[in-house]
């Protein structure tokens, strides 16, 4: 809600900041726990089970958010490093779907068949918790696979992140670092040929005039230092965040990627940094690729030009 009012480096700070935070959490648990049980007190709901009904609703939430590649700052006001398992991608119903099924089945079951309620919130769990098993297993071999071909292929680059491409956990995304760019790998496990390699040079003397603003350094922080710079079409500073996946664009014939920042300076000299997402974009197109993709068909996949 506070994102509206925040300039663009305080909204990139705020957002999963110490909202998310196991302080808040546990702050949040106390603080409500007494009036909601008073708001149901006819069912004999005590403070006690509403303020552990607070703290997991809240948690599991956090919980989620920490799986994804964005980042939470799960231990603000403390420290402000990101917790961030890159399992799944920052949307991903399969791990949402579950948890909601059950609960919408238990909300239109009689309260007063408590254990049957339950049980449908734990199936919805459990089949949420099965699936992250399984997204674990993909990506241990993930990381296994694409470790082993960068040790022969480049040897010099460094594996920083191994994450899922848009909703799905088939195929995924190795992004490796060098000291002039990075490489983008991608595996599946139904690849059959050789693993290929796009590079992109981080050309970060671009950034140079706003080397110290306040935009610039919280976009740095937020993307853990992995980004690059490009030139925009209108001449304005493009800073790309390289830890979140890209959109192959077969209408541009051109990666697009998701995360971009467009920087400049107003008439005042203060500097403006909107978050801009790619426009005109063959979605369908883009969706028929990545499922080529995820099957091992490497061919139009790799033939769309680098950012």
């Amino acid at each position: 809600m506070a994102l509206p009012f925040l300039d663009p480096a305080a909204g990139i700070r705020w957002h999963r900041g110490i909202s998310h935070s196991i302080l808040v959490m546990v702050l949040a648990a106390l603080v409500l726990a007494r009036p909601l049980a008073r708001r149901h007190v006819e069912r004999g709901v005590t403070a006690r089970e509403m303020g552990w009904m607070v703290f997991w609703a809240w948690s599991t939430h956090v919980l989620i958010d920490c799986l994804t590649t964005y980042g939470t700052q799960i231990f603000e006001p403390f420290s402000h490093e990101r917790v961030a398992a890159n399992l799944v991608f920052i949307v991903d119903p399969l791990v949402t779907l579950p948890l909601l099924v059950g609960l919408v089945l238990a909300l239109r079951t009689d309260p007063l068949r408590f254990a049957k309620r339950r049980m449908m919130v734990c199936r919805g769990i459990g089949v949420s918790c099965l699936y992250l098993g399984f997204v674990l297993v993909m990506k241990f071999r993930a990381e296994e696979n694409i470790a082993a071909d960068l040790s022969n292929s480049h040897p010099e680059g460094v594996l920083v992140a191994v994450a899922p491409t848009s909703f799905n956990t088939i195929l995924w995304r190795g992004l490796i670092e060098t000291e002039g760019g990075y490489f983008l790998t991608y595996w599946s496990p139904f690849d059959s040929g050789e693993a290929t390699y796009e590079f992109f040079p981080k050309t970060r003397e671009l950034a140079r005039e706003f080397e110290g603003e306040d935009a610039l350094e919280a976009l740095k922080w937020f993307s853990r230092g992995h980004w690059v710079a490009r030139e925009g079409e209108d001449g304005k500073l493009v800073l790309i965040d390289m830890r979140f996946t890209e959109i192959r664009d077969p209408r541009s014939g051109r990666s697009q990627p998701i995360f971009q920042w467009h920087l400049d300076r107003d008439e005042e000299g203060e500097v403006r940094a909107p978050m801009l997402r790619p426009k005109g974009l063959d979605y369908p197109g883009a969706f028929a690729l990545l499922w080529e993709r995820i099957w091992g068909d490497q061919k139009d996949w790799d033939s769309l030009e680098e950012f």
